[in-house]
């Protein structure tokens, strides 16, 4: 049951929501991509917040996949010989799960809550424009920009924004035109970008959202929106030759280490990772948590193998693999679920896992926190109910309540580990065999 005269409460609850969606994008002093031990300790204070106003409830065999799934990668990371960094990163995969029903359950409750993303969301795109513009003079290579650090970061990161923005639940005005706005400018800087794959990804997760949705009438305005950020993202000039919208689809890499999206670098990686993969143990049980730096196939500033499966296949092998595809089985909804949402609710999630599914096999759009965010919003869209009403004591009885002291011990143990092991790989004493060079890769 949701606690009573919980304002103030769920005021926190939204600027904790702000927090969380902006310190995905800034570059916050002392996040590196292997930890990003700010961006967890807000969404880990996000959970807590949520807690303080929401029970914790799930049915029985979807708690066993998830005490399975644990297991499985706590054993992993026990082996690969660097227990606590390994598992501070698997505990970006491990908090997923309870931001899903946490937020399954406020959606249920209120609007409020999303339109509260949404908006943080909008003006997130705007100010990265903003700050993207104001700070061009300033820039030497523009493939490794500003803000994100690569190119296609700031790709995947403003096309899953934009896509994010397409649902119109009657807001006022303002904020339709707030939403027009941002779209605009985030599809304006996907195209300019040149990432093929994000590209795709939009493309796809915004024709599923119309297939769900059937809102086939708002089609033209839609249409109209993308003409414009094509015209504003040939505009765009940075006196570059390989970057712009057409200039960049004919882009040969990415530096010196020539690792393009969909090109033979990108197979060329996937080949090596799966080579590694033979290696005995490493197929069943994997190499712990960042699994592709402790195989040692980590060079330059390529720190995953830039798809989901083979990321998974690295850290937690094929055991690991199987229980994440059960656990991620018991979140989706029943087939007949998909079209039943007349607010589009459902068909938001499902535009956004198609989104994530294809940049995380195509790229690192599921090896990022900030991304892993949005898919646990994307699974609260599409969840089965979880809030029951009061008078329903058999769907009360079908469910479990788990303990919000353990829930919130475990909270704390995960966030003071980030920041334990926050200089993973740049002082960590990393264990003899793992000699290599390495440059921490850094936001900013």
């Amino acid at each position: 049951m949701l606690a009573k005269n919980t304002n103030l409460l769920f005021a926190l609850i939204n600027l904790m929501a702000v927090a969380v969606v902006f310190t995905g994008w800034w570059p916050v002093p002392g996040s590196y991509f292997l930890l990003e031990p700010a961006l967890f300790c807000s969404m880990a204070m996000l959970c807590l917040l949520i807690l303080s106003v929401s029970e914790v409830r799930v049915d029985r065999r979807s708690l066993f996949a998830y005490g399975a799934f644990t297991a499985w990668v706590v054993l992993s990371d026990a082996l690969s010989g660097e227990f606590l960094p390994a598992l501070a990163r698997d505990v970006h995969w491990l908090i997923l799960p309870l931001l899903v029903v946490l937020y399954a359950r406020l959606f249920a409750g209120s609007e409020d809550m999303l339109k509260v993303l949404q908006v943080v969301v909008a003006l997130s795109l705007i100010i990265i424009c903003y700050r993207l513009i104001d700070g061009a003079d300033a820039v030497v290579n523009w493939v490794k920009l500003p803000i994100f650090g690569n190119i296609r970061r700031l790709a995947m990161t403003v096309g899953l924004m934009s896509v994010f923005l397409y649902r119109d639940a009657g807001y006022r005005q303002s904020e339709q035109w707030l939403f027009v706005l941002a779209r605009i400018i985030g599809l304006s800087l996907l195209f300019w970008s040149g990432s093929r794959g994000a590209i795709l990804s939009w493309l796809l997760a915004f024709l599923t959202f119309i297939w769900l949705t059937g809102q086939w009438s708002a089609l033209r305005g839609w249409l109209l929106e993308v003409i414009v950020a094509v015209a504003l993202a040939l505009w765009f000039d940075v006196g570059n030759p390989s970057m712009g919208f057409l200039n960049a689809f004919f882009r040969s890499g990415i530096g010196a280490s020539g690792i393009d999206g969909m090109s033979s670098g990108r197979l060329s990686l996937w080949l090596k990772t799966l080579d590694a993969l033979h290696k005995p143990g490493v197929a069943l049980l994997g190499a712990g948590g960042n699994g592709f730096v402790r195989l040692r196939l980590m060079f330059d500033q390529i720190f995953h193998p830039h798809n989901i499966g083979l990321q998974v296949l690295a850290d937690w092998g094929a055991g690991g693999f199987l229980l994440l595809l059960w656990l991620v089985r018991q979140g989706m909804p029943e087939r007949s679920a998909w079209k039943a949402s007349k607010d589009s609710m459902t068909g938001l999630g499902a535009a956004l896992m198609v989104f994530l599914l294809l940049t995380g096999l195509l790229d690192g759009g599921l090896y990022h926190l900030q991304y892993l965010f949005f898919a646990a919003i994307a699974f609260a869209l599409t969840a089965k109910p979880v809030a029951v009403a009061a008078n329903d004591d058999e769907g009360i009885a079908q469910q479990i309540a788990v303990s919000r002291l353990g829930i919130a011990g475990l909270l704390f143990a995960a966030m003071f580990l980030h920041w334990v092991v926050r200089d993973y790989r740049a002082v960590w004493p990393v264990t003899p065999h793992l000699h290599q060079p390495y440059v921490v890769p850094h936001r900013g």
